[in-house]
Parts: C-alpha cells; structure tokens; sequence
C-alpha cells in the first residue's frame, strides 16, 4: 500500500477500522466517549477506532489521501467542539518482521545465547 495506494485498498482498510473497533467494543475496553468519535467521523464518512495500549483515550481516524482538506477542518472542528483534541500525523512504518537468528552477527547470537 506505501508503494502504490489504490482506493480499493483504502476501501478494505475501512471496513477492518470498523470491525476492530466493534471488536474493541464486544470485548468491553471501548468508552462511550470513543464511540462518540466514531459517530462524529462516520458523519463525514471517515473510519475511526479505538488506539494505544488503554487508559489514555485515544483514536485514530483515517483520512484518505483524496480526501479534501475542508472536509478535514470540518471533522476536526466537529470533534473540537465535542471537547476532543485532535493532532494529524502520517503513518507508514513496516508491520511485523521476522527476523532469524541466522541473520543476525556471530557477537548478537552469543549475547542473546547467554540471556
């Protein structure tokens, strides 16, 4: 997707927001404070859910890249008026890699061998 981005793809990525966050919600570490977030983005047809590790409260909303940037000011105005700071970031850092200790130096095997 970093490569070359396609819609379709973006499409799919929604629809996986909206599962996971549903997900969230099913296993009970959702807030209704959150859920609001994601009515307020569904509103402008954006796909929010819920991020980090707990406790802090924060969601991630994704924003495509043909989205117009009114439409961004619009959320953000929105969500500021419900009492939400909002902070736009990029993303795009590889996923989970494997790694096999036949890659790695002969003094990083011996170190790890001893833990």
């Amino acid at each position: 997707m970093v490569a070359a981005p396609a819609p379709e793809h973006y499409l799919v990525l929604e629809e996986l927001i909206d599962m996971n966050q549903h997900h969230l919600n099913a296993l009970g570490v959702g807030h209704a404070s959150l859920d609001q977030l994601c009515q307020v983005t569904m509103a402008h047809g954006l796909h929010s859910k819920l991020t980090g590790a707990g406790g802090g409260g924060c969601g991630i909303t994704l924003l495509r890249p043909d989205l117009e940037q009114s439409v961004v000011e619009a959320v953000k105005q929105a969500l500021s008026s419900c009492g939400f700071d909002c902070w736009e970031t990029s993303i795009g850092a590889p996923g989970i890699s494997v790694h096999s200790a036949a890659s790695l130096d002969a003094p990083v095997r011996q170190a790890l061998d001893g833990l």
